[in-house]
């Protein structure tokens, strides 16, 4: 499915998505109990003395975590002015950068970093390919990208909720429909109106590829018995990949 590009949607500055947002456990501290915290972490390259750009940094965890593991600067890049407030209120490093600007619209000159890094932040972009033939392009020669997006099975539920469920109610099983239908689906998650793109597999690894780099690595992320046993009401999350992470390096 094609569709004419839209206007980046900047959701995390509205009010009543930010406060529900800010119930998550993975906000602002929390970010370290996330579930795919451990395998994204084990995707980064040495970041010693490097030079790295996170693409949708929001409130600068990531930020701050590659600056105090030692790079030698990051750059953080997000539209939303509420999360950055809280990135230089409360994750503020001296090596690291705050900016304002769109993940689709940020430009800077080739070779510019060794580390791109994006945390599930992919899944808003309508142009991944795009995108990706510019973050190759600011990557130096040996430079490593590592994202996280939401799961293709995850985003081909929408616009439902994903579980089926039968007459007492259930979960009987996880539904997703027209998988190769790729392009903007809405949800509600916290207010209506939520935009996210779903997009096919073969669509994320092959624009990779087409972009010049070379693909090491892809994890689906699936919880631990400790952490579900921490969290029972999450107990279903082995069911079915809600994110898949992804290492690629620029030859």
């Amino acid at each position: 499915m094609s569709e004419a590009p839209r206007e980046p949607q900047n959701i995390y500055d509205d009010p009543g998505f930010f406060a529900g947002y800010s119930t998550l456990e993975r906000f602002g501290a929390g970010w370290e109990r996330a579930m795919e915290h451990a395998d994204l972490l084990a995707l980064l390259p040495e970041v010693d003395g490097r030079r790295v750009l996170d693409l949708g940094c929001g409130a600068g965890q990531l930020a701050r975590h590659l600056a105090t593991a030692g790079a030698a600067e990051v750059v953080g890049v997000d539209v939303s002015e509420r999360m950055l407030a809280l990135a230089r209120a409360k994750w503020a490093h001296p090596r690291v950068t705050y900016w304002q600007g769109t993940v689709e619209t940020v430009a800077f000159p080739p070779a510019r970093f060794d580390l791109v890094v994006s945390s599930l932040v992919l899944h808003y972009v309508h142009d991944y390919r795009g995108l990706v033939v510019r973050i190759a392009e600011w990557l130096a020669p040996g430079g490593v990208l590592v994202y996280s997006t939401e799961h293709p099975i995850f985003t081909a539920r929408l616009p439902g909720d994903g579980w089926v469920l039968d007459d007492a109610g259930r979960r009987t099983r996880w539904g997703l429909d027209h998988y190769a239908d790729e392009g903007a689906r809405e949800e509600t998650w916290f207010v209506p109106g939520v935009r996210k793109v779903h997009r096919m597999l073969a669509t994320l690894i092959n624009g990779l590829l087409d972009a010049g780099l070379m693909v090491e690595r892809v994890i689906e992320p699936i919880p631990s018995e400790q952490w579900l046993r921490d969290r029972p009401l999450a107990r279903d999350e082995r069911r079915r990949p809600m994110f898949l992470l992804v290492r690629a390096r620029k030859p």
